[in-house]
C-alpha cells in the first residue's frame, strides 16, 4: 500500500484524501497551525473539514512547517511507513513540502528550481535571462514605496508582492492617482488583514510592465520536464478592477493556433525554470504579439475549477496529481473536454449586508431556472459581507455548463444580476468584448 503524505490543502484540495484513499492509498494529512490555507480558507471553522477526514488514516497537527518540528515528524512518519508521495494543493505549503521532498527522496520539483518559480522577481529575471517573453519589471520594498520612491518604468504598471497569493495587496496603476491611493493604503490593508495573510505575502513587491490583453490559464501536467496542457481557460474580470478574476471558463475558446501558441510558451517558460514534474496552474495574458506569462502557481487549479473539469471530462484530478507523484505515466490533452463550463465568483460589489427578509429557499428556483447544478453561495438574512477585493472572503461559486464557453459566461453574468436582486445586495460582475 502507498503511502501519501499531503500537507496543508484548499478546500477544493480536500477531494485530494479520498482520490488517495480510492488508489488504494494510505493516506496522513498534516495540518499546520501557524500559516495554513485551509484554516485560513474555512476561516477556522474545523466542522468544514470534519467530513473529508474519514478517507484520512493520520491527521496530525503541527505548530509550523518551517523549523525541525515539520521535519522531525516525517522521519518518524516514514521510519514506521515509508513516504512514496510527498503533495500539496496549498499555496502556504509548496515551498516548505518542496523542500523536504528532496531531502526523502519523493517525486517533486527541486527547492531550488520552485523557488525560482512562486517568486515573481526571480522568475522574471530568469524568463529574461533565457529570451522568454516577459514583461520589464523592478523590486521595490514596501517602505521605499510608502516612502515615495518612484519605480523607474513608465505608467501604467503592475504592483504586486514578490511572493503572494489570492491578488492580496496588488494592484494596477494607469495614472499616479492609482499609486499614491495604493501607497497610501497598503499598511492599513496590512494592519487590517488576518496575521496568516501578512505572513505568507512577502513585503517586497514586483513593479511590472502593464500588458493589456485576454486572460488565459495553461493548467498543465509536467513529466521529466515536457508539458502536457489538459485545460485552457478564459477569465474574466471584474468589470470595476481587472485584477479581479470572476470566472473560471473552460475551454478557452481560443482557435487551434491560439491554444498552440500557448502551449509553445509554456514549454518554454518550464525548460527556462527547470520545473520537471508537478501539476501547475499557469495564468498569462494574451494580445497581438502573443502569450505572456502572469505567473505560475506550483499547485494544481484552485477554487472549484477541479469539480468543474471533472464534470466537463469525468476524470478526477486530483486522482491525477497523485498518480503523478507516485512515479505512474499520464498522457493528457485538451481534446478531452467537449462541452463548457464557467465558475463564477460570488462576491459584493460594494460589502455590506444580505438583507433582511431574504429566503434562502429561493435560490434553488435560481438555480433550477438557470440549470446550475453546483453551488456554494449561502448566505443567511442580514449576514455581512464583504466588499470583493481579492480571492479571500468572497461569498462563494456557482458552475455554470453549457456548449460555448462564451455563452456560459454570458449566462453567469445573468445570473450574478438576478441573484443580487435575491440578495438584496449588488454583485461584483464581470465583461468582455467576447460577451457582447
Amino acid at each position: 500500500m502507498k503511502h501519501v503524505v499531503l500537507v496543508d490543502s484548499t478546500v477544493s484540495g480536500l477531494h485530494a484524501f479520498e482520490a488517495a484513499k480510492r488508489l488504494g492509498c494510505y493516506v496522513t494529512f498534516i495540518h499546520q497551525r501557524d500559516t495554513s490555507f485551509l484554516t485560513l480558507s474555512v476561516n477556522g471553522d474545523h466542522s468544514k473539514i470534519e467530513p473529508y477526514l474519514k478517507h484520512v488514516d493520520e491527521y496530525i497537527r503541527v505548530d509550523s512547517l518551517e523549523g525541525d518540528e515539520f521535519h522531525t515528524l516525517l522521519v518518524k512518519l516514514e521510519a514506521t511507513r515509508k513516504i512514496d508521495a510527498l503533495i500539496s494543493t496549498s499555496e502556504a505549503a509548496i515551498v516548505a513540502v518542496a523542500r523536504e521532498a528532496e531531502l526523502f527522496g519523493t517525486r517533486y520539483p527541486s527547492h531550488e528550481n520552485l523557488c525560482g518559480a512562486v517568486y515573481k522577481s526571480r522568475l522574471r529575471e530568469t524568463l529574461r535571462a533565457n529570451n522568454v517573453r516577459s514583461p520589464d519589471f523592478q523590486v521595490l520594498a514596501e517602505k521605499a514605496l510608502v516612502d515615495g520612491v518612484a519605480p523607474r518604468l513608465a505608467l501604467p504598471y503592475v504592483i504586486k508582492p514578490t511572493r503572494g497569493f489570492a491578488k492580496q495587496f496588488s494592484t494596477i496603476c494607469h495614472t499616479q492617482q492609482d499609486v499614491d491611493a495604493f501607497v497610501e493604503k497598503i499598511r492599513q490593508a496590512r494592519l487590517d488583514s488576518n496575521p496568516m495573510i501578512d505572513a505568507l505575502v512577502s513585503r517586497e513587491y514586483l513593479v511590472e510592465q502593464y500588458v493589456s490583453g485576454t486572460l488565459h490559464s495553461a493548467e498543465v501536467i509536467v513529466q521529466n520536464g515536457v508539458v502536457q496542457c489538459f485545460a485552457t481557460t478564459i477569465r474574466f474580470r471584474a468589470d470595476y478592477n481587472e485584477i479581479l478574476e470572476m470566472t473560471a471558463t473552460m475551454p478557452s475558446g481560443l482557435d487551434t493556433t491560439a491554444c498552440d501558441e500557448i502551449k509553445t510558451y509554456v514549454q518554454q517558460v518550464f525548460t527556462a525554470l527547470k520545473l520537471d514534474i508537478g501539476l501547475y496552474h499557469v495564468e498569462l495574458l494574451r494580445d497581438e504579439k502573443g502569450p505572456c506569462l502572469v505567473e505560475i502557481n506550483a499547485r494544481m487549479m484552485g477554487s472549484v475549477a477541479p469539480q468543474m473539469y471533472q464534470m466537463l471530462t469525468g476524470i478526477d484530478p486530483f486522482e491525477m496529481l497523485i498518480r503523478l507523484h507516485l512515479g505512474e505515466s499520464i498522457k493528457m490533452d485538451d481534446s478531452l473536454i467537449k462541452t463548457a463550463g464557467t465558475v463564477v465568483t460570488i462576491a459584493s460589489r460594494y460589502g455590506g449586508r444580505i438583507i433582511e427578509n431574504y429566503d434562502p429557499r429561493t435560490l434553488q428556483a435560481l438555480l433550477d431556472k438557470y440549470e446550475i447544478g453546483f453551488c456554494t453561495a449561502h448566505v443567511v438574512p442580514g449576514q455581512q459581507v464583504s466588499v470583493y477585493t481579492g480571492n479571500i472572503g468572497t461569498i462563494g461559486h456557482v458552475i455554470v455548463l453549457g456548449n460555448c464557453p462564451y455563452a456560459v459566461a454570458k449566462k453567469g453574468n445573468s445570473f450574478l444580476t438576478e441573484l443580487s436582486l435575491l440578495y438584496g445586495n449588488e454583485l461584483a460582475k464581470y465583461d468582455g468584448p467576447e460577451l457582447a
